[in-house]
């Protein structure tokens, strides 16, 4: 594989909006990443990525971009973006910005001027079809529920969005379109930002037919993503784009795609001349469970996990990186998916935090997961946000299940549990601001929060940045990132194991994701632990002795066979 700069990256995620207020209008904002720059670089963090900063009107927090070209007043002006990158760069660490380029804002001047003149320049820019006999083009679900289509006032005509109303699709079919938005990408990479996470990248292309199809639930719509997702056809979209702008400035691209990319155009993506230089991939963060089927069977949760990170890492071999992270902006916090509730404490969380870390490919870390942030469960629909939680929440109560189970249901999985804000300390509003913030504190700010953990050698945060300077170390750096994959104990339930080879140097990382302790055959000999969450011996009589909810990393001596 031939070497680049991002492959040692361990990134992180941050959401503007969330991560720190410094001009007290309950919004975070640009200088508020900057004032943690210190922090980032002590944790080991070399590349940052921005959830959207684009000018939006932020029906869907951002990504529904209204100007390309400007930063939202609410996060600071490209002065501010030009001092972070500039700040960053002299700690080491390089910024990606988000790039929503599947769809706009209904507010974007291309798309007024599209509803104003559909059959001008500007209605060519994004899918506008005539309705039939009365109704829309098709009956495609929206991937946020709801119909694909939204018509246009006073016509026959409706317009595609694959998730909100307020985020129409754009034709990438259109050259002149494509030419517009390379130009702008170029713009960021000129100014200095060294990459993108391209967002909702698998669904560029389309399937023009417009197929009417059977209804798979009670809407009357159906899931359309065969004709909307990964279409063939789509490889020289995302090839031109490559070319046109980030080959030409060796820029680190991250395409966001769906769990269903088919393993035999993996190599496409993510190959040694794919599209892109990693992917987030999403098999392992839908494993969605209900609260009752958690409740019973935690165990064999975690046994579909490793069934699925094992299976892409096979798919993967050779020919590319993944990104392995746990945690982002549209997920529940990830302690609260894999782990019962009354289980949840440092040993479990740094298990958790260790599943995939040094598995081959991209460490991704989102922010407040080093220290270990919860779930903000709350009491009334009211109190959310998120345009998705309230169509969801519609869903459910079309279902038939009453307004508590509705919550209930919205409470586990709702992606606003991700969108809190930062605790970074004991103070009122947990440090992020000084006035009240656009979204709720979670409660239990005063005993989770970063200033807590910094100088405490034995918290959640400190064995995150052991990880990381394992990982990044000179001694171990190659194997992690290079070295072969191995899975081992795969028979073994609610253990994930594996082991890393590279020249002369193995070793082997161990989860138990059991609630009770368990022993497991080897027949290597332990050189050393590199890491573990427990200070106790772990070998005896040829087996490893694992506490509940231990991780261990083991350098093996490979000159005893």
């Amino acid at each position: 594989m031939l070497k680049k700069w991002w492959h040692n990256t361990i990134g992180y995620q941050i959401y503007p909006k969330s991560f720190q207020d410094t001009n007290e209008d309950g919004i975070g904002d640009l200088k508020g990443i900057i004032a943690h720059l210190d922090d980032l670089a002590d944790l080991g963090i070399n590349v940052i990525w921005l959830c959207p900063i684009n000018k939006s009107p932020m029906k869907d927090h951002g990504y529904d971009v209204s100007d390309y070209e400007e930063i939202d007043p609410m996060f600071g002006c490209k002065e501010d973006l030009q001092e972070l990158i500039l700040e960053a760069e002299k700690r080491g660490i390089k910024i990606l910005m988000d790039l929503v380029i599947n769809h706009t804002s209904s507010e974007h001047p291309w798309f007024q001027k599209a509803l104003k003149n559909p059959d001008g320049e500007y209605g060519k820019y994004y899918i506008i079809k005539e309705g039939k006999d009365g109704k829309e083009p098709n009956n495609w679900r929206s991937i946020f529920g709801g119909s694909a289509w939204e018509p246009i006032k006073d016509t026959n005509l409706y317009y595609l969005h694959l998730f909100t109303k307020w985020q129409p699709d754009l034709n990438w079919e259109n050259p002149i379109l494509r030419e517009k938005i390379y130009k702008m990408i170029n713009g960021w990479l000129n100014l200095g930002i060294r990459g993108f996470r391209v967002d909702a990248i698998s669904h560029l292309k389309k399937d023009f037919s417009y197929t009417n199809l059977p209804p798979d639930g009670n809407d009357g719509y159906v899931n359309g993503f065969p004709y909307f997702s990964n279409v063939n056809g789509i490889g020289t979209f995302l090839n031109e784009l490559k070319e046109n702008t980030f080959q030409r400035y060796d820029a680190m691209t991250i395409g966001e795609v769906d769990e269903n990319l088919p393993s035999d155009i993996f190599s496409d993506f993510v190959g040694e001349n794919g599209y892109f230089s990693t992917i987030f991939d999403f098999c392992h963060a839908e494993l969605h469970v209900n609260s009752a089927q958690w409740k019973n069977k935690p165990i064999a949760f975690i046994d579909e996990l490793k069934k699925v990170l094992f299976a892409k890492q096979a798919v993967v071999k050779g020919k590319g990186m993944l990104c392995n992270y746990l945690e982002n902006h549209d997920l529940s916090r990830v302690v609260e998916r894999f782990i019962p509730e009354k289980e949840i404490d440092f040993y479990s969380k740094s298990m958790v935090g260790g599943i995939n870390f040094f598995m081959p490919g991209i460490v991704f870390l989102y922010q407040g997961q080093t220290i270990g942030m919860m779930d903000y469960k709350k009491e009334t629909i009211k109190s959310f946000q998120d345009p998705t939680t309230f169509i969801l929440y519609e869903e459910y109560l079309k279902s038939g299940i009453t307004e508590a189970e509705a919550l209930a249901q919205i409470n586990l999985k709702t992606r606003e549990h991700a969108r809190t804000p930062m605790q970074w300390n004991a103070n009122p509003y947990a440090g992020f601001s000084q006035v009240e913030p656009w979204f709720g504190v979670n409660p239990n700010y005063n005993e989770i929060n970063y200033e807590a953990q910094k100088n405490n050698s034995h918290s959640l945060y400190a064995f995150y940045k052991k990880m990381i300077a394992l990982r990044k170390s000179e001694e171990y750096q190659e194997l992690f990132i290079y070295g072969d994959f191995i899975p081992k104990y795969e028979t073994e339930s609610g253990i994930i194991g594996y082991q890393r080879n590279l020249g002369n140097k193995s070793v082997l990382i161990i989860n138990n994701a059991k609630s009770e302790e368990t022993a497991l055959p080897i027949t290597e000999k332990i050189k050393k632990v590199l890491i573990s969450n427990y200070n106790n011996d772990i070998l005896s009589n040829e087996s490893i002795h694992l506490q509940r909810y231990q991780f261990v990393v083991l350098e093996l001596d490979s000159s005893i066979k």
